[in-house]
């Protein structure tokens, strides 16, 4: 392997635990940031991940509950931010004031909904800022415990518009992503660089925007809300309401709607059938959901664009007013 590289992975709950593990499993060094129980139990024995990328005991990661403490001399390559959407400025704001993030430093998001990759690119720079299209699915079973449950797709890493430029003059960091995606590939987890990650992105939303709010709501796996008929006409509406935004700011990959929900109902939501979605997890832990940076945003902008989108007003408002219900329920 060539010389290790040093990566900072800010919000390492499931996901963020995964890729850190990996990366120090392949010889990096890693720093995991992340809340107090999970990272004592990586400190003191190590991370336990298993499932679909296979089972291993990494040892030797470093571990805080915030960036004021990280000391060292390597520069760090990469950032991957995987906090939920609404910690993003916050997040962004914390690695701004650390000094962490040299001038070469890549910063990522590994983060579900929209709106993220702006605000880490009006921060950093349009240059080294990248999203990450992640739809593989994990969870953390304990404290220092990580289970990948779901693997529906490769990882996606892009940033820096390709479109433009010709081939001798693209952005350095076109140079950066192809080789952090190696990077990651070579680490065990499938990576590829995608030069239009907008698009992507906006793939992820397309299969989050019905699965995610309507496992919260219903309290079930993923994989009934296909089977029982009721359900999956929801799942269908909100898809459809959703392409329609998305084909009016990005270019997809897929000719219409009907063309992307055959991908989703023969191939994505097969193989993700058993998993619960990251909304009713945090319902259930009693946490902010991330309606907002995924129904939230469609909802922005289709009234930008000025396209209706009323079955999803209509689950953006039972999932708020669920979180509402349990809060008063917990006070």
């Amino acid at each position: 392997m060539k010389s290790p590289h040093r990566f900072i992975i800010y919000g390492a709950g499931a996901i963020g635990s995964v890729f850190g593990g990996m990366l120090a499993r392949a010889g990096h060094q890693v720093i995991l940031v992340g809340r107090g129980p999970h990272m004592a139990a990586v400190r003191e024995k190590g991370l336990v991940m298993d499932g679909l990328l296979g089972n291993y005991l990494v040892k030797d990661i470093e571990t805080y509950t915030d960036l004021s403490g990280i000391t060292g001399t390597l520069p760090v390559e990469a950032v991957f931010i995987s906090v939920k959407s609404n910690g993003t400025a916050d997040a962004i704001r914390d690695l701004c004031q650390s000094g962490l993030v040299g001038d070469d430093t890549l910063v990522v998001s590994l983060q579900n909904g929209l709106g993220n990759l702006e605000q880490i690119r009006d921060a950093f720079g349009p240059d080294r800022s990248l999203g990450g299209r992640v739809i593989f699915g994990a969870e953390v079973v304990e404290p220092g415990h990580v289970h990948v449950s779901v693997w529906a797709d490769k990882v996606l890493i892009g940033g820096p518009d390709v479109g433009h430029h010709p081939r001798e003059a693209l952005p350095k960091g076109v140079t950066a992503s192809r080789s952090l995606a190696q990077t990651l590939t070579m680490s065990g987890i499938e990576t590829e660089f995608d030069p239009n990650i907008e698009a992507a992105l906006w793939g992820k939303v397309l299969y989050n925007i019905g699965l995610n709010p309507l496992s919260a709501l219903l309290e079930v796996p993923y994989g009934e809300l296909g089977i029982e008929e009721s359900a999956r006409a929801l799942l269908v509406e909100l898809m459809k309401e959703a392409f329609s935004v998305a084909s009016r700011e990005v270019t997809l990959p897929w000719k219409s709607a009907d063309e992307y929900l055959d991908l989703f109902f023969t191939r994505l939501l097969p193989s993700t059938e058993s998993h619960h979605s990251s909304m009713l997890q945090d319902l259930e832990r009693g946490r902010e959901t991330e309606i907002e940076g995924i129904t939230g945003q469609v909802i922005k902008r289709a009234d930008t664009l000025g396209i209706p989108v009323p079955v999803n007003r209509v689950v953006y408002g039972l999932v708020k007013a669920k979180v509402a219900m349990a809060k008063m329920s917990r006070d």
